[in-house]
C-alpha cells in the first residue's frame, strides 16, 4: 500500500497503534456495548411517541430494532473488529514523484525510508491489524491517488527543487572565497574603472550585445574579457596557486629575484576562464556542492536545463556564486550614468518608485512565505491522517456503531489522503505557468537562480499563485465533498425509513389479516352453536 510521504510511513502505523489502545480500553470497560442499550431504550421511547398509529406499535417497534441492532452488528463486525487483514509496516511505501532530476526514485519503506524519521520513530509498530473496512478505504484511496498521478502527462521538470537548492546554496569552501574576493579586487574593480573611464570598445560592444546591458554588472562580464584593454592587459598582483611561472613572457621580472615565487601571475581572462583552475570553474564546481547532497545543484541545473548552452549554465552559476561569496561581491554604488536600463527606469520613475520597491518586496515577502506554508501542509496532511485513524473507534462507539459514521470516515480519509494529489496538480500547474512566463530557457535558468531584477513581478505572481493552489485546492475539494457527505447521510437516513416504514406497513397489515381471522374464527363458533 503506497502513501504519499515519508512522515505518512510513520503516522499511519502510529494513528492505528493508537487506535488500537482506545479499541482495548473500550472492550476491556464494556463501553462497546452501551450503543446495544442506547438502541433499545431509544427504539422503546420512541415506540411509544407513536402510539397514535394504532395496532403499529409492536410491529414498528420490533422493526425498527431489528434494523438497528443489524446496522450496528454490521458496523461493529468491518469497521471496530480487526480481523485477517494486517498492515504490516513493511507492506507501506512511498515512491516520490518522479522528475527530471530523479527520473527513478527509490521507494523507501517504514523500516527503510533513507530519511531522518527512521531515527525518530524507530519504535513503530511492525505488525498491526486493521478492521477490514478501512484498509479497503485505505487501499482504494492509495491506489486511486497513483492513478492519479500516472495519468497525468508531463510530470514534474524539478524546477522548484532548483530554485530552493539555489536559494540556500552558497561558497562554503574559505579558500575559494578567499581568491574570489582577490579577484573582485585585482581585476573587476580596475576594469570596471577602465571601463566607466573609456567608451566601450568595438569588443566589448558586440558582448553587450551578445549577453545584455548588464553584463558589466558582475565579475565574469564578457564585455572585460572580450576588450584587450580590460581584463587581457590586467594581471594578477601576487601569485595566484594553480598558475606556473612564465619566466619567458609574463612573469619576466621575476627571473631576477633571488626568491622564485611558486606560482605565476595570470592575466584576469586567463585567471577568471582557465577551464580546470580558473575562478569561474571553481565557483561552478562550489556552488551548493555539498557532501550530504547525492547531487550537486551544478548537477541539478544540468539536468533540467539541458538545452541552455554550457558557458551560459556556467555563467549563471558564477553569478549565483559571487553573489552568496562573503564578503558581497558586487558593485557598492551605481553612478548617474549607469546605462542599466532597470537603473535609469528606476531613476525616471518619479512616484512609481514605491510602486517597483513595493513589487520587490512583495517578491520578497511571498519568496519567503512559500516555503513554510508547503513545508507545514505537506507536514500537516499525514498528521491529521493518524487522528483520523486514532479516533475512529471511539466516534464509531459514540455515534452507536452507525452507517453514517461508517460512511462519513471513509469519505474523510478518502478526502484528506487526495491532498497529496492536488499539490502535486499544484505544482504541475506551477511549473507550466512558469515556462509560459518564461519561453526562453535562459530567462528561465536566470529567474530560478533569482540573478534578474526584472523578473520580481513574475516570480511574485508565481509564488502567489502556488501558495494560494496548495492551500485552495485542498479546500474547495474538501469543501465539494462535505455536500456530497451530505447527501450519504440524507439516503442513508432514507434508506433506514424506508425499511422501517416498509415493516411498520406489514405490521399493520399483519395486524388486520390477524384480526380477520380471529373475528371470523368467532363468528363460525358462533354459528355452531
Amino acid at each position: 500500500m503506497s502513501v504519499d510521504s515519508y512522515l505518512e510511513l510513520f503516522t499511519t502505523m502510529y494513528g492505528w497503534a493508537f487506535a488500537g489502545i482506545f479499541r482495548d480500553i473500550l472492550v476491556d470497560t464494556g463501553i462497546i456495548f452501551l450503543p446495544f442499550l442506547f438502541i433499545i431504550i431509544g427504539t422503546w421511547l420512541r415506540a411509544h411517541e407513536m402510539n397514535a398509529v394504532e395496532g403499529a406499535d409492536a410491529a414498528w417497534m420490533v422493526r425498527k430494532m431489528e434494523v438497528e441492532f443489524w446496522t450496528a452488528i454490521f458496523v461493529m463486525a468491518f469497521c471496530f473488529t480487526p480481523v485477517g487483514t494486517s498492515l504490516q509496516n513493511v507492506s507501506l511505501r512511498h515512491t516520490p514523484a518522479a522528475t527530471a532530476l530523479n527520473p527513478a526514485p527509490a521507494t523507501a519503506t517504514g523500516t527503510s525510508s533513507d530519511s531522518t524519521y527512521d531515527d525518530a520513530f524507530s519504535s513503530v509498530p511492525q505488525n498491526l491489524a486493521l478492521p477490514p473496512w478501512w484498509f479497503s478505504v485505505m487501499g482504494l484511496s492509495a491506489g486511486f491517488n497513483d492513478a492519479v498521478r500516472g495519468g497525468i502527462s508531463g510530470g514534474l521538470s524539478g524546477l522548484r527543487e532548483v530554485e530552493e537548492f539555489a536559494r540556500s546554496a552558497a561558497v562554503e569552501d574559505p579558500t575559494l572565497r578567499a581568491e574570489v574576493q582577490r579577484f573582485y579586487n585585482e581585476c573587476y574593480l580596475p576594469g570596471r574603472s577602465r571601463y566607466l573611464e573609456n567608451p566601450p570598445s568595438p569588443a566589448a560592444a558586440a558582448a553587450l550585445e551578445a549577453y545584455g546591458e548588464g553584463d558589466p554588472d558582475w565579475m565574469g562580464s564578457h564585455a572585460f574579457q572580450a576588450d584587450p584593454n580590460l581584463y587581457p592587459a590586467l594581471h594578477a598582483r601576487a601569485g595566484v596557486p594553480g598558475f606556473a611561472l612564465d619566466k619567458a613572457v609574463r612573469d619576466a621580472d621575476m627571473d631576477a629575484n633571488t626568491a622564485v615565487p611558486d606560482y605565476g601571475r595570470p592575466t584576469c581572462l586567463e585567471w577568471w576562464a582557465d577551464p580546470a583552475i580558473g575562478v569561474r570553474a571553481k565557483l561552478v564546481k562550489g556552488v551548493g556542492n555539498l557532501a550530504a547532497m547525492p547531487t550537486s545543484l551544478t548537477e541539478k541545473v544540468a539536468l533540467v536545463f539541458s538545452p541552455v548552452a554550457v558557458e551560459k549554465r556556467d555563467d549563471g552559476l558564477a553569478r549565483l556564486a559571487t553573489g552568496r561569496s562573503y564578503p558581497a561581491l558586487a558593485p557598492e554604488t551605481m553612478l548617474p550614468d549607469d546605462n542599466r536600463r532597470w537603473y535609469q527606469a528606476l531613476l525616471g520613475a518619479g512616484p512609481d518608485v514605491a510602486g517597483m520597491a513595493g513589487m520587490v518586496n512583495k517578491a520578497l515577502h511571498t519568496q519567503a512565505s512559500r516555503f513554510p506554508i508547503i513545508q507545514f501542509a505537506t507536514l500537516a496532511q499525514p498528521l491529521i491522517l493518524m487522528g483520523i485513524y486514532m479516533f475512529l473507534p471511539l466516534i464509531l462507539v459514540f455515534g452507536r456503531y452507525s452507517l453514517q459514521i461508517m460512511f462519513l470516515g471513509a469519505l474523510a480519509i478518502f478526502t484528506v489522503k487526495l491532498w497529496a494529489v492536488l499539490w502535486y496538480i499544484a505544482m504541475w500547474i506551477d511549473e507550466h505557468l512558469w515556462i509560459a512566463m518564461y519561453p526562453d530557457a535562459e530567462h528561465l535558468l536566470l529567474n530560478v537562480l533569482h540573478l534578474e531584477f526584472d523578473a520580481a513581478l513574475k516570480r511574485s505572481t508565481l509564488n502567489t499563485l502556488l501558495i494560494g493552489l496548495y492551500l485552495g485546492l485542498p479546500l474547495i475539494w474538501s469543501g465539494m465533498m462535505g455536500w456530497a457527505s451530505l447527501h450519504v447521510v440524507h439516503g442513508i437516513d432514507a434508506m433506514k425509513h424506508s425499511a422501517i416504514t416498509a415493516g411498520m406497513a406489514a405490521g399493520q397489515s399483519g395486524a388486520h389479516i390477524a384480526t380477520r381471522f380471529v373475528g371470523g374464527v368467532g363468528h363460525t363458533l358462533r354459528r355452531g352453536r
